[in-house]
C-alpha cells in the first residue's frame, strides 16, 4: 500500500541511481544556501534586540536602564552598534564542506569594528564587547557600563534554524 502523497511506483536500480546522481552537488548548493539564510536571519534577529531592548530570545530580561536620561532609546543614539552586526563565511579550514572550489566551515556573526571608524561618538572604538560581553570586558573607563547583550544564544534563531533545516532536506529524492 502506498503512503499518502507517494505514488505507488516501482523504480529500477538504474532509475534510483539516476535519481540520486546529482544529489551531492545539489546538497552542497543547498547547504551553502542554508548557511546564508541562517546568517541573514541571525543578523536580523540580533538587530531586533535593539528594538526589543533585550537579547532576542525567550526569557531574556530588559536591558538595565541608564543612570542619566537621554532622548534616545538605550544603545540607539546613532545606530552604529546595531548596524555593525554582520556575518561572514568561515573558509579554508579542514573539515568543512566544499562548493565551487571553496571550503566552508560555517558562518560567523560578529560586530564589524570598521563600522566604528566614522561613528559620531566614540569614533574608532568598537564598544560592542563592552555591552555584549561578560564583565571582564568592563574595566577601567568601561567599568560603569551595564551589560546589554544583543548577540548570543537565541531561541528565535533556533526556530529559524529548524525551519530552514526542513527546507534543506526537502530537496532529497
Amino acid at each position: 500500500m502506498a503512503k499518502l502523497g507517494v505514488p505507488n511506483k516501482i523504480l529500477s536500480p538504474k532509475q534510483v541511481v539516476q535519481q540520486w546522481a546529482n544529489v551531492p552537488h545539489k546538497f552542497e548548493v543547498e547547504l551553502w544556501n542554508f548557511e546564508a539564510r541562517v546568517a541573514r536571519a541571525a543578523v536580523k534577529i540580533f538587530k531586533q534586540s535593539f528594538e526589543m531592548r533585550r537579547l532576542n530570545t525567550d526569557g531574556s530580561a530588559l536591558w538595565p536602564e541608564r543612570k542619566r536620561n537621554y532622548s534616545h532609546p538605550i544603545l540607539h543614539e546613532t545606530g552604529t552598534l546595531q548596524n555593525s552586526i554582520r556575518w561572514r563565511e568561515l573558509s579554508g579550514m579542514k573539515g568543512g564542506h566544499s562548493y565551487n572550489g571553496y571550503t566552508f566551515n560555517g558562518i560567523q556573526i560578529y560586530t564589524d569594528p570598521t563600522r566604528f571608524s566614522k561613528a559620531k561618538r566614540h569614533k574608532g572604538f568598537c564598544y560592542a564587547a563592552v555591552h555584549n560581553g561578560p564583565d571582564r570586558f568592563r574595566s577601567g573607563a568601561a567599568s560603569g557600563i551595564a551589560r546589554r547583550q544583543f548577540i548570543g544564544h537565541s531561541t528565535a534563531l533556533d526556530d529559524k534554524i529548524r525551519e530552514y533545516s526542513m527546507k534543506l532536506f526537502a530537496m532529497l529524492p
